[in-house]
């Protein structure tokens, strides 16, 4: 089993049944970074949304400008609920994550049912999604992954990956990840297959409608929105706040396998993605170069057992399933 870091949940102990004041049955992270239009858009979707009281927002800014902070400032004065908190460094995704959900925990002593922690570019159509939400058991998974519609295509990327790679899979991985242009081909690529599998070959089928899909178990949920349960942190789960951008999703997935706990991929939970909005529509080479990082980091504290290969995994992953988090 890999060793854990100290859970968030150690230092916050005290349950919602030990609290006389009613705490909210969720709690959203959401990081900004230099993009308060994207990130107001995101706040104005759950605002419509049926249970938007029963929810608290944290909204975790990465060393932004003035004028983009003030813009955020303006907007939730009106919402008692969301809270900005500022970072004078730039802490990353789950850096500035699990620092803004530390601090919410700090005043309110006690986690709630579900820790939803995501990107600022999603918005959430469906008014009835935190109701869904709030009828699942939060013991009974680690992590749910909702359905997320990439715009404007309306491909899933979730399930992020269906099956555990195998030692070959994620050596084909890896090496499409060593040279700049064959990852940026590589990723084109990967893009397109999703936006094929989307496209509406029945003539007169909307793109955008709802399919009725089954809820399963997963091996990987996509990064740009997790849905963690409470039992997730209280059996010793943690941000590794050490992926400064990309390789959260192999992360919270093996720690999620350590612990016995399973990713269960649930459709009837959408989520629209406006994908880019933080990292650009093309890997740049500062992306890149944060990718490479990420992918050596995980692949050396989660998945190497000899030879760097994934050292758990029996079933091999089909090429096409293998992607990036954007």
């Amino acid at each position: 089993m890999i060793a854990l870091e100290v859970p968030i949940a150690k230092a916050h102990e005290k349950s919602l049944k030990d609290s006389s004041e009613m705490k909210p049955k969720a709690t959203i992270v959401t990081i900004n970074f230099k993009s308060a239009l994207s990130t107001l858009d995101f706040l104005d979707s759950l605002s419509h949304t049926k249970a938007f009281s029963e929810i608290a927002v944290v909204i975790a800014d990465n060393s932004s400008e003035e004028e983009d902070l003030s813009t955020i400032k303006r907007t939730i004065t009106q919402m008692p609920n969301v809270e900005l908190l500022e970072s004078s460094t730039n802490r990353g995704y789950f850096g500035a994550a699990k620092f803004a959900l530390e601090h919410y925990l700090e005043k309110v002593n006690a986690l709630p049912d579900w820790v939803i922690v995501c990107n600022h570019d999603v918005l959430i159509e469906d008014p009835d999604f935190f109701s869904k939400l709030f009828s699942q058991d939060a013991m009974a998974a680690g992590v749910i992954a909702p359905r997320i519609q990439v715009l404007p295509s309306r491909a899933d990327q979730n399930p992020f990956m269906r099956r555990c790679p195998s030692r070959f899979s994620w050596r084909v991985f890896r090496f499409a990840k060593s040279f700049y242009g064959v990852a940026v081909v590589w990723d084109w690529m990967s893009r397109l297959k999703k936006a094929l599998k989307a496209f509406p070959w029945v003539p007169g089928r909307d793109p955008s409608e709802t399919q009725i899909l089954p809820s399963e178990p997963i091996y990987a949920a996509h990064g740009s929105f997790f849905i963690f349960s409470r039992s997730y942190f209280e059996r010793g789960g943690y941000l590794d706040e050490n992926l400064f951008l990309y390789g959260e999703e192999i992360s919270v997935a093996e720690i999620c396998r350590s612990l016995d706990l399973p990713i269960i991929y649930e459709p009837s939970l959408r989520v629209l993605h406006n994908e880019h909005q933080s990292t650009g529509r093309f890997i740049s080479r500062v992306s890149y170069e944060r990718e490479k990082r990420a992918l050596r980091y995980v692949t050396s504290r989660y998945l190497r057992s000899s030879e760097g290969s994934a050292s758990s995994c029996e079933d091999e992953l089909p090429d096409e399933e293998v992607i990036r988090h954007a």
